[in-house]
């Protein structure tokens, strides 16, 4: 007896293990036990439970993403290995921060059959997913980004009504809706509602039939609004239960529901019209007409009689009418039940008479006012016509100069100053019909003393010894600036017409001048005097010698060498070379170093040494002070050098060591360099002290920073950075860490500026953006206060 009843229940809890919903936790997203909680999910994303976006029920899970590669949201579940589930997901898509995001279930664990699934669009959407377990835990998975922007803080999706079931487990059908009834019901809609089905596991949906055809799935809403419906109508209304497993219930009650008739007439038409009246035919045009169910007619009447009934169209071509006769139209708007609206505004049409065949009558008062030297403003009465005068054609000297339409005035521009005009008018009708010519009406411009406005921009560029560009910008005039005259110290030197800049020439080197210029135009009327532009031009060749270097000296001379140093000589442009002697013999140009390690020098000898500095112009001083020198003796002496290195007498064990020659590693090549190492240096630190500037001076306000456009040019002609050497260069001189490291800190500064730029410009498109939209605002509430009606519909 104990044995059985053990059985009973291992069966029992079998059964109820396999059936159940494995989605265990009372959270947002539960069916049977659903609570304001995110229990049982995790992930990097930032989750949180909402109660604004559910599916069903109360609540929904939020999952959205940080800027740390925070995406995801888990849940993990018991399940049986080899066994089968089936994974019902309801999901969309949340805010958006960045655009073409495409959130998805993904990278899943413990399951097979599972493929990643993209979650797109904004509506609720039930993701079925049928699959196998393949571990004892498996892990479901939702991103809310791709990996390209996995690092993109914002992105967001929603998911709701989670159930894992076991496949074959569940095979109970929930119980059958017995209370389903109607309310609330209109001659189109009606609301129904029923008691919760209960099953063993849980009711997923409900699904809506009217006459035998589903018209909606509720999910475990137990309420839904039928619309659509005809008006005294009968319908009958049934719902089916179901459950995760597919396991449906039997049908509910039947509830019949007997539509209101429909006794509502549609609004009335107020704003009939008409256009193109001929003398035979008219075109009317309506708006639509509103009807609680919907307008299926409108019927046309002519003088109280029906002509037409036009369907749903809102207009009406009338033909056969009588020319020169006045008609009446209305429209009555009907819908399916026969109710009829109140009759429209009235539209009275006046056909045409038959063809226009008489001219308007002539203009005969054309005047003029308000002349001055360039302009005059016409006018006259309107002339009169059978059917109505539709242009004005204006003459200038009998030349056509403007068609006015219905306008009775014209302002004339254009005219030479001092100049006689004479205008005259014709009327015109829409048959082309046209009046006799109007009396003319003589103009006499007056002549121009108005004076060009003064340059106040003149400047100076590319000044040389002899020569400078002058430039400035357009003055302006009431008809039109003529000549600029160009005056040297108040001496006139040119007259360029209408061109905005002079280069001149045959000017004295060393010398400063004053260059202004005038604005004429074509009545010799003189503007006033522009600024003054000082130029200063260039002295002449350059032929002044550098200071002679006077404290040339010697220091840590050995046997074979010494190192020669000297304060730097001045020059009224600059030195650029230091030439050494040794003993009145040129040994090197060091340029504007003024140091020079001399080498290869003999033992106990004695050498005199002097220095000149030159300039660009060749310009050489006079000789330095003379440095005499007597090399060291090699006895006794010990010289560390390659001859020795391996000689036991040698002893290079030394606590330091100073070499006054250049020092080879591994290589007897040391290329010019104090220090060559043929292989790899290794140290606990390495200091590079520049002697050049630090490249702060990026963020001096006179910094010439290169446009992105340059950039981009230089870098597609040249394959490199301006100022960063090429890889060739690197490779056949090697680089200089401290001027590299420089380089690199300038290349990081000059993107900073890049950056605070684009920065900038982003705030201000911002700013105007808003400046945009509360415009846009402002224009749909004037638009709603203007036109009403238009706003309504």
């Amino acid at each position: 007896m104990v044995r059985k009843l053990l059985s009973i229940l291992f069966l029992f809890g079998t059964y109820t293990i396999i059936a159940q919903d494995l989605h265990t936790d009372s959270n947002a997203v539960s069916v049977g036990n659903e609570s304001d909680s995110t229990a049982g999910w995790t992930g990097l994303a930032v989750i949180t439970s909402d109660n604004t976006e559910a599916q069903s029920g109360g609540f929904a899970i939020k999952a959205e993403s940080t800027a740390t590669d925070g995406r995801t949201i888990n849940y993990t579940f018991n399940a049986v290995v080899g066994q089968d589930y089936t994974i019902r997901i309801w999901a969309k898509e949340g805010p958006q921060v960045s655009n073409n995001i495409s959130p998805a279930f993904a990278a899943w664990t413990g399951l097979s059959g599972f493929a990643t699934t993209q979650i797109n669009g904004t509506d609720w959407v039930e993701y079925v997913f049928n699959v196998t377990a393949t571990a004892v835990n498996p892990n479901i998975r939702a991103y809310t980004s791709p990996y390209p922007t996995r690092f993109v803080a914002g992105n967001s999706i929603f998911i709701d009504s989670v159930t894992i079931i076991a496949v074959g487990g569940d095979t109970e059908d929930p119980s059958a809706v017995s209370d389903l009834a109607s309310a609330n019901t209109t001659d189109t809609t009606t609301d129904l509602s029923w008691s919760a089905s209960t099953d063993n596991v849980g009711v997923t949906n409900y699904e809506v039939f009217q006459d035998n055809v589903s018209i909606a799935n509720t999910g475990t809403t137990t309420n839904f609004n039928v619309t659509g419906l005809a008006p005294g109508t009968s319908y009958d209304f049934t719902v089916f239960a179901e459950d995760a497993s597919g396991n449906t219930s039997a049908v509910s009650n039947t509830e019949t529901v007997n539509t209101l008739a429909d006794s509502e007439s549609p609004s009335a038409i107020t704003d009939l019209s008409s256009a193109n009246t001929t003398e035979t035919t008219t075109d009317l045009t309506w708006s639509p007409s509103t009807d609680n169910v919907g307008v299926t007619n409108y019927e046309v009447f002519q003088d109280n009689v029906s002509i037409a009934n036009t369907g749903t169209t809102t207009n009406f071509s009338v033909t056969e009418l009588t020319a020169d006769t006045s008609y009446d139209f209305t429209v009555f708007a009907e819908d399916a039940e026969g109710n009829t609206s109140l009759v429209s505004n009235t539209e009275v049409v006046n056909t045409l008479a038959g063809p226009d065949t008489e001219d308007p009558s002539a203009v005969s008062d054309l005047a003029s006012a308000n002349t001055t030297d360039t302009t005059t403003d016409l006018s006259w009465s309107a002339s009169t016509d059978n059917v109505g005068v539709t242009n004005y054609e204006v003459f200038q000297d009998n030349v056509s100069i403007a068609n006015t339409g219905t306008t009775t005035n014209f302002n004339v521009t254009g005219l030479a100053p001092g100049t006689s005009y004479d205008f005259t008018v014709f009327a015109e009708d829409a048959s082309g019909n046209t009046s006799a010519v109007s009396n003319t009406e003589t103009v006499n411009t007056l002549a121009d003393s108005e004076s060009p406005s003064a340059i106040t921009d003149l400047s100076s560029a590319n000044t040389t010894e002899t020569t400078t560009d002058l430039t400035w910008s357009p003055s302006t005039d009431n008809v039109g600036v003529t000549n600029y005259e160009v005056f040297q110290d108040n001496v006139s030197i040119a007259n360029t017409g209408t061109t905005t800049n002079f280069s001149v020439t045959g000017l004295t080197a060393d010398t400063s001048y004053d260059f202004t210029v005038f604005a004429e135009d074509a009545e010799g009327n003189t503007s006033l005097v522009s600024n003054t532009e000082v130029v200063n031009t260039l002295a002449g060749p350059d032929t002044e010698d550098p200071i002679a270097v006077s404290d040339l000296i010697a220091t840590g001379t050995t046997s074979v060498g010494t190192s020669l140093s000297w304060s730097p000589s001045t020059d009224n442009v600059g030195v650029t070379n230091y030439e050494i002697f040794q003993d009145n013999v040129s040994i090197a140009n060091t340029g504007t170093t003024t140091t020079f390690n001399v080498t290869g020098l003999t033992a106990d000898t004695s050498y005199d040494f002097t220095v000149f500095a030159e300039d660009a112009a060749g310009n050489t001083s006079a000789v330095s002070n003379t440095e005499s020198i007597t090399t060291l003796t090699g006895g006794g002496v010990i010289d560390y050098t390659s001859e020795n290195a391996n000689l036991n007498t040698i002893d290079w064990t030394v606590r330091d060591l100073f070499a006054d020659q250049n020092v080879g590693i591994g290589t007897t090549d040391t290329q010019g360099y104090r220090l060559a190492v043929a292989g790899n240096v290794i140290a606990e630190g390495v200091k590079v002290e520049l002697q050049g500037n630090w490249p702060d001076f990026v963020f001096l306000k006179d910094f010439d920073l290169m446009k992105l456009e340059e950039v981009r040019k230089y870098i597609k002609e040249n394959g490199h950075l301006p100022n960063v050497p090429s890889a060739k260069t690197v490779a056949q001189d090697g680089i200089d860490l401290g001027q590299m490291d420089a380089r690199l800190l300038q290349k990081v500064e000059e993107l900073t500026l890049y950056l605070l730029s684009q920065e900038e410009e982003i705030n201000k498109l911002r700013e105007e953006n808003t400046e945009i939209k509360n415009i846009l605002q402002r224009l749909t509430v004037l638009e709603n206060i203007i036109n009403p009606v238009s706003a309504e519909n």
